[in-house]
C-alpha cells in the first residue's frame, strides 16, 4: 500500500470517527422554549439551516482577514443560535473565539474545528425536520 493510500484511508477513518463521536443536536432547550409548538421548532431550525452557513463563511473570512471586531460580532451572534438548535459540541470553541484572548490554540485551527462541528450538526438537523 502506498503512503498516499495510507494517508487517504487515515483521513477517512478520522472523519468517520469524528462523525461517530459527534453528539446529535440536543433540542431539549428549543422544545422547552417552544412549549410543544412543533411549527416553531421547525421554523427556528430552518432559520438556522438557511443562515448558519453564511455566518460560518463570515467567521472564516473575518478570521482570515484579521478583522477581530467582525469575528467577535459573528461569534457573538452565532453562540445563542447554537444553544437553540442544540449544536452544543461547538459551544466551548465558539466561546473561546468570543474571548479570543483566552485562545490556547491557533485561531485558524479553532475556526476550522468550529466549522466542521457545526456543519456536522447542520446535516443532522436537516434529518430532524
Amino acid at each position: 500500500m502506498s503512503e498516499n493510500t495510507k494517508d487517504n484511508n487515515s483521513d477517512k477513518t478520522n472523519e468517520l470517527t469524528d462523525i461517530i463521536n459527534y453528539p446529535l443536536p440536543d433540542l431539549t432547550y428549543l422544545n422547552e422554549m417552544a412549549g410543544g409548538d412543533e411549527v416553531f421548532v421547525k421554523e427556528i431550525i430552518t432559520h438556522f439551516l438557511e443562515n448558519g452557513p453564511r455566518l460560518l463563511n463570515l467567521m472564516r473570512e473575518s478570521a482570515l482577514s484579521g478583522d477581530k471586531e467582525k469575528l467577535h460580532f459573528v461569534v457573538h451572534k452565532l453562540l445563542p443560535q447554537l444553544t437553540f438548535v442544540g449544536i452544543l459540541a461547538a459551544i466551548p470553541d465558539v466561546e473561546n473565539l468570543e474571548n479570543e484572548n483566552e485562545l490556547k490554540e491557533d485561531l485558524s485551527v479553532v475556526i476550522e474545528r468550529v466549522i466542521k462541528t457545526i456543519n456536522i450538526g447542520i446535516e443532522d438537523l436537516k434529518k430532524m425536520i
